[in-house]
C-alpha cells in the first residue's frame, strides 16, 4: 500500500509582549501536550535543542501539573563533546531545567560519549535509542514525537541543519552527523527533517530584536528554503511559533491569539 501524503498545515504564530510572557505560555503549551499524550498512551516523548531554549523552559520548574515520571527526553541535536562540556546541549538542559525537577535520569536519552571518536557509530547509536522507544510502539517509517522544541539561529538554521548543507536533503536516516558545522563546535549529531516533520507538534521559540530579519525571512519568504522554513509537520502534525514583539516587528505573516 502506498503512503498517503498530506500537505502540512499553516504555522500558528503566537506573539507575546516579552520573553517572560513566552515562558509562561510555553509552559502551558508543553503541559497541554504532555496531558494529551499521557492520556492517550501513558508517556510523553519530547525532543529538545540547545541555545537559549533551555532557559525558556523555566516555567515548568515547580509546576505541579508536570508529570516528570512520564517524560522521555531526547535531543533534536547535540554537540559531539563530553556531557559536562560547556558546549553540550545536555549540560545546558540539565543546568537550566533537569537539575531542578524530579525527572528520572534514565528517561533522559543522551549521546553515548564512549563513541565521540566515531561520528558514524555515534549517530547510529543515537538512532537506535530512538528505535527502542518508537519502533515497537508506532507503526511508522519515522518516529512520531509528541513534541519537538526548536530554536533558530541568525542564519536560519535549526537543530544542526544549516543553510546549503547536504544534510538538508537527507530523507532516510533518523539521526545524522555533521563534521563541518559553520558554527562551532564543528562536530554534531542531529535529527533529520523527516523526524522533525513527523512530530505531532513542533514549536519554535525565538525572542529578541536580533531575530527580526531572519524571522521575517523564514515566515514571509519560505521559498528561500532556509532550514527553519523547511520545518513543516505533515498533517495532523502542527507547527507553532512562540516569539516576542521585538522579534516579530518585521513579520507580515498573520499572528494568532494564543490559546491552548
Amino acid at each position: 500500500m502506498s503512503a498517503i501524503h498530506h500537505a502540512p498545515s499553516a504555522p500558528i504564530l503566537n506573539v507575546f509582549a516579552n520573553a517572560d510572557a513566552i515562558v509562561d505560555a510555553l509552559a502551558s503549551f508543553v503541559i497541554k501536550a504532555q496531558k494529551d499524550s499521557v492520556e492517550k498512551k501513558g508517556r510523553f516523548t519530547i525532543a529538545l535543542s540547545g541555545g537559549s531554549l533551555p532557559k525558556m523552559l523555566r516555567g515548568l520548574i515547580g509546576n505541579p501539573a508536570v508529570k516528570w515520571d512520564k517524560w522521555h527526553v531526547y535531543y533534536a541535536d547535540e554537540r559531539v563533546v563530553p556531557l559536562d562540556h560547556p558546549d553540550s546541549n545536555h549540560l545546558s538542559c540539565t543546568t537550566n531545567l533537569f537539575s531542578k525537577v524530579p525527572i528520572p535520569t534514565s528517561q533522559i536519552h543522551t549521546i553515548d560519549t564512549s563513541l565521540l571518536h566515531d561520528l558514524e557509530e555515534l549517530s547510529d547509536a543515537y538512532e537506535k535509542e530512538l528505535i527502542r522507544e518508537f519502533a515497537q510502539k508506532d507503526a511508522a517509517r519515522f518516529p512520531v514525537f509528541d513534541l519537538i522544541l526548536l530554536g533558530m539561529g541568525p542564519d536560519g538554521h535549526t537543530a544542526s541543519l544549516f543553510p546549503g548543507h547536504e544534510l538538508l536533503a537527507e530523507d532516510d536516516r533518523w539521526v545524522a552527523y555533521i563534521e563541518d558545522s559553520p558554527k562551532p563546535p564543528p562536530k554534531r549529531v542531529t535529527f533529520t527533517f523527516p523526524v522533525i516533520n513527523h512530530a505531532a507538534r513542533v514549536a519554535f521559540v525565538a525572542a529578541g530584536a536580533e531575530k527580526q530579519d531572519i524571522l521575517s525571512t523564514v515566515l514571509d519568504n519560505p521559498e528561500a528554503g532556509l532550514p527553519a522554513s523547511r520545518v513543516k509537520p505533515a498533517f495532523p502534525g502542527q507547527l507553532y511559533w512562540f516569539v516576542d514583539e521585538a522579534a516579530a516587528v518585521k513579520v507580515a505573516f498573520p499572528s494568532t491569539p494564543f490559546k491552548l
